[in-house]
């Protein structure tokens, strides 16, 4: 039986950086404060486009969190035998498709084994999304009555949720990188930790231009060469920095005629996040609530008369 250690003194209790809840004794059990804290790399490792590794070590997190469970783990357990203690523990977890963990186990040793290209982006962000975190949110549920979706910050939780949902509209496009699920998630880690992610000069340009104002014209001068650009532009809040009309969205001619509204490319002149015309459903999704309350107003000016 595997003996769980644990973190007495304030002094030792780990950092977490994306959540807003923890689960109880998270801080006494260093198997659940290492799942967290895995779950969170792999964000990062998403954030810098790893995407294998940020699916190599969401693995991890469920062994941990596994690990931690009453389930009867032992040290050398490894994750098929963890998954099957917790399959025998659990009628939910006994439910989850055994296609897929077979799936999530094959990747994770082939990467282990063999490494990994580019070419195994489109898989691994996939697998990431469609089973590590699902499954490693099952497990937080089941064994230790924690909402790992509702424990983050809301806005990770939001574009994790909008990653998903776009991998589940996109999975039956051809010949199509699913990794591009995850640039909007990705890009709000970079903007959140952006003295993490700029060199020194970056960030004090920045703070020059906000102060002698530079900022707004160029803000200004690069959403007019957007809406220029595109052939219905909206503007509208960003989905990752929140900037109030810092982006410029283009609207699909086609599905007005319909009265529906579709929206293709878009692109932030406050963060720099973009949308290109390959990454189907992506702006549809990120920009949902805006569109539909702003609908009457997009099809009176550019709609069918």
């Amino acid at each position: 039986m595997m003996r769980e250690h644990s973190m007495s003194t304030a002094a030792q209790e780990p950092t977490l950086l994306f959540f807003r809840k923890r689960p109880h004794g998270w801080d006494t059990s260093t198997s659940i404060a290492s799942s967290l804290q895995s779950i969170e790399t792999s964000f990062f490792l998403t954030a810098l486009g790893r995407y294998p590794h940020a699916l190599l070590v969401c693995v991890s997190a469920i062994e941990s969190c596994l690990q931690a469970a009453s389930i009867g783990p032992n040290e050398k357990d490894g994750l098929q035998d963890l998954i099957k203690k917790a399959r025998r523990s659990s009628a939910e977890v006994n439910d989850f498709p055994e296609a897929s963990l077979e799936r999530l186990r094959s990747a994770r040793n082939r990467i282990v084994h063999h490494g990994f290209s580019p070419h195994d982006d489109s898989e691994s962000v996939s697998i990431y999304l469609e089973v590590g975190i699902p499954f490693l949110d099952l497990c937080y549920k089941q064994f230790h009555s924690f909402d790992l979706m509702d424990g983050l910050l809301i806005e990770y939780a939001e574009h994790v949720r909008a990653a998903q949902k776009v991998h589940t509209l996109a999975q039956g496009a051809h010949n199509i990188d699913l990794s591009y699920c995850v640039h909007g998630f990705s890009h709000s880690i970079r903007w959140s930790f952006k003295e993490s992610f700029s060199s020194s000069w970056e960030i004090d340009a920045l703070a020059h231009a906000e102060e002698i104002g530079t900022k707004f014209d160029r803000t200004f001068s690069e959403k007019k060469k957007l809406e220029n650009l595109f052939e219905v532009p909206w503007s509208v809040s960003c989905p990752v920095c929140r900037e109030i009309d810092a982006a410029v969205v283009e609207i699909d001619p086609d599905k007005m005629d319909e009265h529906e509204i579709a929206t293709n490319r878009l692109a932030c002149t406050n963060c720099g996040f973009v949308v290109h015309s390959d990454e189907p459903y992506l702006s549809q999704v990120l920009l949902e609530g805006q569109v539909s309350s702003s609908k009457s107003k997009i099809l009176e000016e550019y709609g069918p008369a």
